[in-house]
């Protein structure tokens, strides 16, 4: 059965909760995956260097690319990038979120999303 991206709405703001910010979710959490201010927040946490990020409004849909400089060659001014992560999205919060998920990667053993 192939991973199905997680759709916006309390398990993925809990996940989110859980996974970007290392807190235990209780109790109600901002809702990273639909409002905007909230969304923010998780690009603000991960947002530290050599990582940088792009959203880009795509059709009726939003991309989300986290990614980082590769080294320049000598003689080289401008910086290059590669993409680490690539998300689209019906929503710019939406495709924050999934894309946060993606660049810190699959849940460590023991971790149990279920209860989320």
């Amino acid at each position: 059965m192939p991973n199905k991206e997680p759709e916006p709405g309390p398990y993925l703001d809990r996940l989110i909760e859980l996974r970007v910010f290392g807190r235990k979710p209780a109790g109600e959490v901002p809702a990273y995956s639909s409002d905007e201010t909230a969304a923010e927040m998780v690009i603000g946490c991960l947002n530290k260097p050599p990582l940088r990020w792009m959203s880009l409004k795509d059709g009726d849909g939003w991309t989300f690319h986290w990614r980082k400089p590769v080294p320049l060659p000598a003689g080289r001014s401008r910086a290059r990038y590669t993409k680490l992560v690539s998300v689209t999205a019906a929503t710019r919060p939406l495709a924050i979120c999934r894309a946060a998920l993606k660049l810190l990667g699959p849940l460590k053993a023991g971790a149990r999303p279920e209860t989320l």
